[in-house]
């Protein structure tokens, strides 16, 4: 059974519960299930994803689910939060990660990313992403088994949450505008940047 919204928000909004994202997973077995995650970032990471908002972000920001049924088509998902963490997020590149792709929008210019391609990383810039995310981020997981509820009960978590790099489905707000902004540039590339 999945736990309720008010459990979920209260494990992953206590950075206690966050694992470093170097060292994760700490324990496979915690991971090998769909669930919920929120990422944490450390007060160096976050003067550098802060600094394009002209504005301080709260530690936790961005969360989502891994292995949902899909909410249009029913299909029920196969992925886990060890999967959807270590090989989309930690692993992968710009089109396999909502989250890979926002970080790389806000980092472009403080860690002189460069694009491949529109909302493409060259290889060396998509590994410098990695080892930055290693370094300074952390994240917290919570085990919900019920593939069909997981997407209701993320929206509840989202909404309660708040994360300032979450997008769809959020509330507008500064922040957000911005980050809007700043990702269409990602897809409008036209050469070096």
């Amino acid at each position: 059974m999945n736990p309720t919204a008010a459990d979920a928000v209260r494990l992953l909004g206590t950075s206690s519960s966050a694992q470093p994202a170097k060292g994760f997973p700490r324990d496979v077995d915690e991971v090998s299930t769909p669930g919920l995650y929120a990422w944490r970032v450390d007060d160096a990471g976050l003067a550098t994803v802060s600094a394009p908002f002209d504005s301080t972000l709260p530690s936790l920001i961005y969360a989502g689910q891994a292995g949902a049924a899909s909410t249009r088509t029913g299909k029920v998902g196969s992925a886990t939060l060890l999967s959807r963490i270590n090989g989309n997020h930690l692993r992968g590149n710009v089109g396999s990660s909502t989250f890979r792709k926002t970080l790389t929008a806000v980092l472009l210019e403080p860690l002189g990313l460069r694009l491949a391609g529109p909302s493409k990383l060259s290889a060396a810039s998509n590994e410098l992403l990695s080892e930055w995310m290693r370094a300074h981020l952390a994240v917290a997981v919570v085990s919900c088994p019920e593939r069909v509820t997981l997407a209701a009960l993320e929206h509840d978590v989202l909404a309660e949450l708040d994360p300032p790099l979450n997008l769809q489905g959020m509330n507008h707000s500064g922040v957000r505008s911005e980050l809007r902004l700043l990702r269409k540039r990602l897809a409008h590339w036209e050469g070096e940047v």
